[in-house]
C-alpha cells in the first residue's frame, strides 16, 4: 500500500491510502471516476506518492510526479487491477475482486500513471 497525496481545489493536500503497480507498464495506481481523489487530479495533475516500511529500522520511497491517464490500452486496466489484488488479497480472492473490473465501464475507472519528476528515499 502507499499513500497518494493530491491537491483539493484550495491547493490544500488531501491523502489516501492507495493501490500501485510498477512493472514494465509504469507507475501504476487506478480510482473510481467520481471520486475527490481523480476530480483533484482532472484539477490539477501533480502528485506525490509515499511506500514506507513500518517496521523497524524505518524506510520509505516517496515519488513527486504527474498523473497521467492510460487510456491506450483498454484491456491495461483489468490486467493491472487483477496484479494489484493478488498481491493484496491472495491468488482466489484477488481474482474474485479484479473480475468486477472486468465489465465496469470505462467512465468509471481511471487507470493512471506517474510521471516521475523526482524520488526521494529514507533508509536504503
Amino acid at each position: 500500500m502507499g499513500t497518494l497525496a493530491t491537491l483539493d481545489s484550495d491547493g490544500s493536500p488531501r491523502t489516501r491510502a492507495i493501490w500501485h503497480d510498477w512493472s514494465e507498464q509504469g507507475l501504476l495506481l487506478f480510482s473510481g471516476s467520481k471520486t475527490r481523489k481523480w476530480q483533484n487530479i482532472v484539477n490539477d495533475a501533480r502528485v506525490s506518492l509515499c511506500v514506507d516500511d513500518s517496521a523497524v529500522p524505518y524506510k520509505s520511497v516517496v515519488i513527486d510526479g504527474t498523473a497521467i491517464r492510460r487510456e491506450d490500452q483498454p484491456d491495461l486496466l483489468f490486467t493491472v487491477i487483477l496484479r494489484m489484488a493478488e498481491k493484496y488479497y491472495g491468488i482466489s480472492e484477488g481474482r474474485i475482486f479484479a473480475e468486477s473490473y472486468r465489465t465496469i465501464p470505462q467512465d468509471q475507472v481511471a487507470l493512471f500513471e506517474i510521471h516521475i519528476d523526482r524520488i526521494t528515499d529514507q533508509g536504503f
